[in-house]
């Protein structure tokens, strides 16, 4: 008979995962053999166990919260079958097959409504594993459609996801926001998962995300201040109105803690890739690393995000094409080799690439100025968050309810709302706001903060010239500045005239918008010192 309390039998595989995983990891570092026939055995196991079962039994046990969770198990089992070959060990890999959610996801239909997220994301990266493994199609468009289901519709800014550990209905952000959102164990392993389909289909977003949640939740997902006896990680991370960060262990060690000091390693495990036929390297990350590859050695010096750039040396010779991907916030991205500066199309969320035999001393110079934005909830365009290039910044601040900030009246021709800022000296990243303290979410503190924050723009105001009109909203809550600035940036201010002009006609059109309004707020915007 079948317990109702999940805690009395709770995910029997997800404890068989860590153990195969370790002696896997034995076997790979040390060729002992005996950890290779500990780990064949504890497979031989669960095939005798799992073989038997009807196919609906099975599905059943991985349909189960929490006890069919069984976490990374079946990429663990891919990889002792790539050192064994035995057929066996693939056959095994599928009978965790969870054929309801695999199926949904080939087809591109999104039913993560409702489920457990850590459960279900380490399926999808023994998926691609088995992909890899067997060539069959359906698992690695599963692993790719299901990544775009949570990047973005159900990612917070820090790059986080899941509220209470589930998944909500897709593009609900501002609705979850709680204090038990953001699981650390789901950062880690969608990291995981974007550096798997990367080496299968290199596009820049997965590596966009990769860096946000990176140098946001996870560097933020540990205290700075030490402790001899606790590894001081988070479990959830709150993200409503005050939240306070704790890195407390809950009942014990929870997962997070385990994997929240693994996730050290992805400071480095995926800074540079290589094609196949060692033609490319890629840049991916821009952290201070030492590569040594193909007959050269690659040196990267930089204090990113603190300092907007990067250079990249070059010791000894080869011929290769180095890829340096140009962030999507990145607006002005200019490389320069040995001093000359490269006329290259830097487009914000693609490569550029820069072929050439490299010599002994070459030197890359790269520089991404940072700018500030404002990013919308997908539910309620007035609950937004603040992003300075890559890094996200709260505001820190112990009341409970959303803060409010106007941001547009300072806007520049770029989009950038850094005039809004007023610098903290000696404090990189630290910035005043309407008299509140701005810090990076990277620093693992104490301090309550606020994540998210009530857009209030109650006036059309360009460059601090006020128009005297009242800024329209529509029934969702966006406005006509909304839609004016979605246009940027603007090469000139010509082109932001013109935009203006076209929004407010639109409005005026709509009757959102009279016509002596409409006059007014052209009028400023021709008028404004916007640059």
């Amino acid at each position: 008979m079948t317990r109702p309390d999940y805690t009395v039998v709770w995910a029997p595989y997800y404890t068989a995962h860590k153990i195969l995983k370790g002696l896997v990891d034995a076997y790979r570092n040390t060729d002992d053999a005996r950890a290779l026939d500990l780990a064949e055995g504890l497979c031989d196991w669960m095939y005798s166990r799992l073989r038997p079962l009807p196919a609906e039994v099975r599905q059943r046990m991985w349909g189960i919260f929490s006890s069919g969770e069984y976490g990374g198990l079946v990429e663990t089992i891919v990889d002792l079958h790539s050192i064994t070959g035995k057929a066996v060990h693939l056959e095994l890999a599928r009978l965790f097959d969870l054929d309801s959610l695999i199926t949904a996801c080939a087809e591109n239909r999104d039913v993560l409504d409702g489920l457990h997220a850590n459960q279900h994301i380490p399926i999808f990266t023994g998926l691609v594993r088995l992909f890899e493994a067997t060539g069959e199609q359906r698992y690695w468009t599963a692993a790719r459609n299901f990544w775009d289901m949570v990047v973005p519709p159900r990612m917070y800014s820090i790059g986080g996801t899941s509220t209470g550990e589930f998944w909500r209905a897709r593009g609900v952000i501002a609705g979850t926001l709680s204090d038990t959102t953001a699981e650390t164990c789901c950062a880690h392993n969608l990291l995981k998962l974007s550096r798997q389909l990367f080496l299968h289909e290199q596009s820049p977003k997965y590596f966009d995300y990769y860096e946000r949640a990176l140098y946001n939740q996870v560097l933020g997902s540990k205290q700075d201040r030490a402790d001899a006896e606790l590894p001081l990680m988070t479990y959830f991370i709150g993200l409503n109105p005050g939240a306070i960060r704790d890195y407390t262990p809950k009942q014990g060690t929870t997962c997070c803690e385990g994997t929240g000091m693994e996730s050290a390693t992805k400071y480095q495990d995926s800074v540079y890739f290589r094609a196949a036929d060692d033609s490319q390297l890629y840049v991916n990350l821009y952290s201070p690393s030492v590569l040594k590859w193909n007959g050269v050695t690659v040196t990267q010096t930089t204090g990113f995000p603190v300092e907007q750039g990067t250079t990249l040396r070059i010791t000894g010779r080869a011929r290769f094409d180095l890829l340096l991907r140009v962030p999507a916030w990145a607006e002005d991205f200019t490389v320069a080799i040995n001093g000359d500066q490269q006329r290259v199309s830097a487009v914000p969320g693609t490569y550029v690439t820069l072929s050439r035999s490299w010599r002994d001393g070459d030197t890359v110079r790269v520089r991404m100025p940072f700018r500030l934005r404002s990013e919308r909830a997908l539910d309620q365009p007035g609950v937004q968050t603040l992003m300075y290039g890559p890094i996200h910044l709260v505001a820190r601040e112990a009341r409970q309810t959303f803060l409010e900030f106007g941001l547009y009246g300072r806007a520049a021709l770029s989009g950038d709302l850094a005039a809004n800022l007023q610098p903290i000296a000696g404090n990189p990243l630290h910035y005043r706001l309407g008299g509140v303290e701005l810090a990076p979410f990277y620093e693992g503190t104490e301090h309550a903060f606020h994540s998210y924050f009530r857009r209030v723009e109650p006036k059309v105001v360009f460059a601090g010239v006020d128009s005297g009109v009242a800024n329209p909203a529509r029934p969702d809550g966006s406005t006509l500045l909304d839609e004016v600035w979605l246009a940027a940036p603007f090469p000139a201010k010509r082109v932001f005239v013109d935009r203006v002009t076209a929004v407010a006609r639109q409005w005026v059109a709509q009757g959102l918008m009279s016509v002596g309004d409409h006059d007014l707020v052209i009028r400023t915007a021709r008028n404004a010192p916007i640059r």
